[in-house]
């Protein structure tokens, strides 16, 4: 079979709304892309295209494919083609009989209404049970849920009424009794009929209301103001199939209460009651149990036109309700089934069913306890949250499709919640040991700042040592400039005085020799103290520097303290 229902995996984020929603459990296959990124893709072997991910996902990534692409080609192609209609239209379409004439403007050749049908499948199912006796039976109008029999619970399919489903029982009898030689369309609510169209090869399109109403809206079709009908001659209470339990309430109006019909509609509560029909004994089985996958009926069904008031579909439903039982109409009904007695045979509208089962993926209790530890799960209470974020009702669940494959750890919010809490107490941890670390580097910086501003301190004094060091030399430079100038001119006396001037002249010699020398002190000195200041100036720098960077170092570090004390909240 062609798959029905897709992904655009681009637009998936992983919310799991599909899974929740899915009646299928193996239906779906988590698992995450290059990024990390969680994505859920549909396993079409086994979706029954019961549309519950369609309408759950709000990002644009499940979508389904129907014929009408397909239909309209062909008319314009000239192909001929025939329409039948399912009751719904008239909920779905306000101006349906517009539409009907627009359409037959195209080239469709007639137009059937599968109230015709749906009265055809009734008198069917009620002669079938006359004939065969009051065996249980499950009705299949639905086609979702005859996949589900025939993929997932073959056990069911003895049960499965023969009868055709009401769409089929209108081309059976446009192409068998009304001689309609075209190719057959349906104009329908619900995507899973493709599925019964191909199986059954009476029908070649699918038309569904959704798409249709894409079509005219995208193509910007006018619809013609005049109005056009169904074909056959007038239906009886087919008109009421489209709701929940209008199958029950057509064969209690024909048959009364000879026979017991009970009736389920809704994906998170049909499948359920047919799980639990299995199990049933017999004897507790009703003889015909009436069943839907939408939880509406038809007329809001997964192909349907959306934004439709329930309240509103219901008035108008109530009123078809209400105009077939009434006294004329109800005779008419009788006597409709008089007729098909008549002109159809039973064995026309029984269908056979070939089973297309999908293989279940085995799992042992040891697989089960190995996904528990997976998911971070050990004891009764973690085994027992069941929040349902993964898609599943309960941990269990989410374990048996951990344990198959089909699902992944990275899925569990409450494994992910708890990774991220110990990650962020390991982190908290880490940043109390990082904030003693930078309280003793604080304290220690703090006293590398003490002391470098006390050398920087001395540095200055003896900077300042120096400069007055200078200073003195100076002073003694000069004493020794007027010094040796005093013993010059002491010579030159002594030499004008002759033999009296020897003594002092002798003296005047050791005065300047000794002038002489503290000259060269005061040079020595000079050349000391400049190498001195020179290095000093360097030093000088170097400090600077170490105590800037210091400096700063003492205020990052005092500002991450700070911030890591807000971050622990002290």
């Amino acid at each position: 079979m062609r798959n029905i229902i897709t992904n655009d995996l681009d637009k998936c984020i992983g919310c799991n709304r599909c899974v929740r929603v899915c009646p299928i459990y193996e239906a779906n296959f988590a698992w995450t892309d290059g990024n990390g990124n969680v994505k859920v893709r549909i396993e079409n072997s086994k979706c029954v295209a019961c549309g519950s991910c369609l309408e759950a996902c709000h990002h644009g990534s499940r979508h389904y494919e129907d014929d009408t692409e397909r239909f309209f080609n062909d008319l314009r192609s000239g192909v001929p083609i025939s329409v039948f209609a399912a009751p719904a239209v008239k909920s779905n379409f306000d101006d349906y009989e517009r539409i009907f004439t627009w359409l037959r403007s195209l080239g469709v050749k007639s137009i059937y209404d599968v109230s015709l049908g749906a009265d055809i499948c009734t008198w069917a199912h009620i002669r079938y049970i006359q004939k065969n006796g009051p065996k249980p039976i499950i009705s299949q109008p639905c086609p979702a849920i005859v996949n589900y029999i025939l993929i997932h619970r073959n056990g069911l399919i003895k049960h499965l009424s023969p009868v055709h489903s009401p769409m089929l029982c209108t081309a059976v009898y446009m192409s068998k009794y009304e001689k309609v030689g075209t190719k057959i369309a349906a104009l329908s609510p619900c995507v899973a009929k493709s599925y019964e169209f191909e199986a059954t090869h009476i029908v070649d399109y699918n038309v569904t209301f959704k798409k249709l109403s894409e079509y005219m809206q995208n193509n910007h079709v006018a619809l013609p103001s005049n109005r056009s009908g169904f074909d056959n001659y007038k239906a009886g209470l087919g008109s009421l199939y489209p709701m929940p339990g209008g199958l029950k309430e057509s064969v209690e109006f024909y048959a009364g209460k000879q026979f017991r019909v009970d009736k389920s509609e809704g994906p998170r509560h049909v499948y359920r009651m047919i799980g639990e029909y299995a199990r049933a004994p017999v004897e507790r089985l009703p003889v015909l149990f009436d069943v839907l996958n939408c939880q509406e009926g038809c007329n809001a069904g997964t192909g349907c036109v959306k934004g439709k008031d329930f309240f509103e579909i219901s008035v108008k439903m109530d009123a078809l309700r209400q105009a077939a039982i009434k006294e004329g109409n109800e005779q008419y009904a009788k006597e409709l089934f008089n007729k098909f007695d008549e002109t159809l045979k039973l064995d026309d509208f029984i269908r056979q069913y070939i089973p297309t089962p999908s293989r279940s993926i085995r799992i042992t209790p040891d697989k089960i306890e190995e996904a528990f530890i997976a998911l971070g799960k050990y004891d009764k209470e973690s085994r027992d949250f069941s929040c349902g974020a993964c898609g599943c009702d309960n941990c269990l669940d989410m374990a048996w499709q951990v344990a198959k494959g089909i699902n992944i750890p990275e899925n569990c919010a409450k494994k992910m919640h708890d990774e991220v809490t110990k990650e962020h107490n390991e982190a908290i941890d880490l940043s109390k040991n990082n904030l003693k670390s930078f309280e003793t580097v604080f304290s220690e910086t703090s006293n590398i700042k003490s002391k470098m501003e006390g050398i920087v301190s001395n540095i200055s004094d003896i900077t300042a040592a120096i400069v007055s060091y200078d200073r003195m030399v100076k002073d003694i430079e000069r004493i020794s400039e007027r010094v040796n100038i005093i013993a010059l001119n002491a010579s030159v006396e002594a030499a004008k005085a002759g033999q009296y001037g020897l003594a002092f002249g002798v003296v005047a010699k050791e005065i300047r020799t000794l002038a002489q020398s503290s000259a060269n002190s005061a040079m020595q000195t000079k050349a000391a103290s400049e190498k001195a200041n020179i290095a000093i100036k360097t030093v000088n720098e170097t400090v600077s520097e170490v105590n800037e960077s210091v400096k700063s170092s003492y205020e990052n570090i005092s500002t991450a303290t700070e911030s890591s004390k807000k971050l622990l909240g002290k």
